[in-house]
């Protein structure tokens, strides 16, 4: 496979080879077993740097909720392979920019992690030579088995000149699915209030559609019995749209005749039609039905919480990743795929992946990229009595969701997730939609800009996921 390294990323490599809580134990846990041959790092420390933040607040242990039962394995495991490698694993949450502190250090010639972890935000550093190319450590970490490093789209923004520079916990339960944006959730206490068919039923029989929804909103949109105006839908501009953007049966990319990687929102007359429904439910016939919250996310999480919209949109951490989320915070709610459109199908459920949660990249200038991947390959090796996907889903059936339907629901929408391209800026369209222009003035307002980074971004992204995983 092709490996393009930056200047930087090769004087990296050659300085690097030249310069070379308690908790019980559950009898029921099977034992870790790792086959490593005579792998020993003679008490090495092994820093780990982690910024994992999110929407919701609350403390956590490698992206967990602490004292549940999976920080509680995490722990364990850490213990384990600090064991069994002989290395010591420091977990830093200092709350630095890595974005800052990465080059600051390897400028100095001195990099203090052996691996990061973070969100995708942090690819800029992959494109600057600052990160390891993972392709070169693939006899350690293979990258290509999704179900424990992540699909395409998880790694698509850590796609860069042929080279992959960050995998994800794909193995470890719930985190993978932390990334999604747009499951729609329903307060199904206000669904029965007002006699009204449960929105999962409609989703079976394929009539959750625009149309549908557009049907529903004078009828979801009341006042409860406190006097209260509830909301059809709340949410916010960019959420809406992004979320609408791929439903109409038409995704974020596509090629053209000459095989040419083209941005849908000025592409297809699909996703426009999905652009114009979005516009009229945000400031057109059906605005008084949706409420477009422009503040703090957090408000708008706790107005649904309080039952001042039927239906809202959200991302998987604020659904079920935090002690902050709807999951620990809320008695009856359902989750469906967004509606889909004319030509579309419940195929498109809208998801999409705004940033990638709980990336991991290796420093291109840590003490040996060979440790660092051997180290991360141990960690992430499933969790006892969490070895298959089954194991999960039946864990989220029992201790997250009300309905068997809402968790199939929620992974397929991982299945269908789709990487919007919001950090390399070609959404500006809609995130900063403005009611005074219409929805085909907005985007030739955005057109040159989309343009510009659709050739600076997109083409080098997509021909490079196309590379690595075919």
């Amino acid at each position: 496979m092709r490996k393009i390294l930056s200047l930087l990323f090769t004087v990296c490599i050659v300085f690097t080879l030249c310069s070379c809580g308690q908790q019980a134990e559950s009898e029921t846990v099977p034992e870790f077993t790792l086959d490593l041959g005579d792998v020993d790092y003679k008490g090495a420390e092994f820093v780990f740097a982690q910024r994992n933040a999110e929407h919701s607040t609350g403390e956590d242990y490698f992206g967990y909720v602490v004292n549940t039962e999976f920080s509680d394995l995490a722990i364990k495991r850490i213990k384990e392979v600090e064991d069994k490698l002989h290395v010591k694993i420091t977990v830093d949450t200092s709350g630095s920019d890595i974005g800052y502190l990465v080059p600051a250090t390897t400028m100095s010639g001195l990099v203090p992690f052996d691996a990061l972890q973070a969100s995708s935000t942090m690819s800029g550093l992959a494109q600057a030579g600052y990160l390891y190319d993972i392709t070169a450590l693939s006899d350690i970490i293979d990258y290509l088995n999704s179900e424990k490093w992540g699909t395409k789209e998880d790694l698509k923004p850590l796609c860069w000149n042929g080279g992959l520079f960050g995998v994800i916990p794909a193995a470890w339960p719930i985190l993978k699915y932390r990334s999604i944006d747009g499951a729609v959730v329903v307060n199904e206490n206000i669904i029965g209030y007002l006699q009204q068919t449960d929105p999962r039923e409609l989703y079976e029989r394929d009539e959750w559609t625009w149309r549908r929804f557009e049907e529903l909103m004078p009828i979801y949109n009341h006042i409860n019995d406190a006097g209260d105006e509830v909301m059809a839908l709340e949410t916010t501009v960019h959420w809406l749209f992004r979320t609408m953007h791929t439903t109409n049966g038409v995704p974020v990319i596509v090629k053209d005749e000459s095989g040419d990687y083209q941005l849908s929102l000025h592409y297809s007359p699909d996703t426009f039609e999905a652009m114009q429904t979005a516009w009229n439910w945000t400031f057109g016939e059906y605005s008084s039905y949706v409420n477009v919250n422009t503040g703090d996310w957090k408000v708008l999480l706790q107005n649904f919480i309080e039952g001042r919209s039927v239906v809202t949109i959200m991302n998987g951490t604020d659904l079920c990743g935090s002690e902050n989320s709807i999951a620990f915070n809320m008695d009856n709610f359902g989750v469906v795929p967004f509606p889909h459109g004319p030509n579309g199908s419940k195929a498109n459920t809208g998801s999409t992946i705004t940033e990638t949660r709980f990336v991991i990249t290796i420093p291109a200038l840590c003490k040996e990229p060979a440790m660092s991947a051997t180290v991360l390959n141990a960690i992430y090796e499933p969790l006892p009595g969490y070895e298959n996907e089954e194991d999960v889903v039946e864990y989220l059936r029992k201790q997250y969701f009300f309905d068997d339907r809402d968790v199939y629901n929620f992974v397929d929408m991982y299945k269908t997730v789709l990487y919007n391209y919001r950090c390399e800026n070609v959404t500006d369209a809609y995130i900063s939609i403005d009611r005074n222009i219409t929805m085909r003035e907005t985007l030739e307002k955005y057109a040159n800009a989309d343009e510009a980074n659709r050739l600076k971004y997109i083409v080098n992204m997509e021909a490079s996921a196309e590379e690595i995983f075919g």
